[in-house]
């Protein structure tokens, strides 16, 4: 799906700069001054209209245009997903994703099956400091406890590390949900500026529908 979208993108003329990271957002009159750093140092280029979606790193980006991230609600917080996979012999053991009921920060540890019939668990959530994509083994535990309820006859030393992943909440630990935030920042004073932040899942599955609703954004600010 990426690969289809990137394709699309180029083919309507959109540019891609990959390997460079953002340094510097200010105002520039009516427009934007976004200073950049790449491989070959650092540079910069003007636009009218700025859309944040840097994920992990939105309320970064956020807070380099001149939003106060802790007044504005936009400090991220992360929290992390793991997957522990089960012995090849538990291969179609199942044909359909298991759900627990839902914890506070996520879905909880479920399984689900792959194309090739491979039986994954999880994730599970739990909120870091830092980005770190590594999974963390003394979990296995927690994991064969919480799927005995739905997969009994498993034993501890099926489960392997598989991946993680990080989701950019709002909310921190503790605190009630809240939904991820799409705003044109014009009443905070930065007409041009649109801040996608605290997208967790829907970053991905509904990537399409978002992207539309944005460019309306972009289309009215022209109109």
């Amino acid at each position: 799906m990426l690969k289809f979208l990137y394709s699309q993108a180029r083919e309507k003329g959109a540019r891609f700069v990959f390997d460079t990271e953002v340094i510097g957002i200010e105002r520039a009159g009516t427009k934007y001054k976004v200073q950049i750093k790449d491989r070959d140092g650092i540079s910069a280029f003007v636009a009218h209209v700025v859309v944040n979606c840097a994920g992990l790193n939105s309320d970064k980006i956020a807070q380099l245009a001149g939003i106060d991230i802790a007044k504005a609600g936009y400090k991220l917080h992360y929290c992390k997903g793991e997957y522990f996979s089960l012995s090849s012999k538990y291969r179609n053991v199942v044909n359909r994703l298991i759900y627990p009921t839902p914890e506070q920060a996520g879905h909880g540890i479920h399984v689900t099956v792959g194309l090739d019939g491979r039986v994954r668990l999880g994730p599970n959530a739990r909120y870091v400091e830092e980005v770190d994509y590594r999974v963390d083994e003394t979990q296995k535990k927690a994991f064969y406890n919480s799927v005995q309820r739905f997969l009994p006859h498993i034993e501890l030393e099926d489960l392997d590390p598989e991946f993680a992943g990080i989701r950019p909440k709002l909310q921190g630990p503790g605190k009630a949900f809240r939904d991820f935030v799409i705003a044109h920042e014009e009443k905070t004073g930065f007409p041009g500026l649109i801040n996608l932040i605290g997208i967790e899942s829907p970053g991905l599955t509904a990537a399409p529908a978002i992207a539309r609703y944005v460019g309306r954004m972009v289309a009215e600010l022209f109109d």
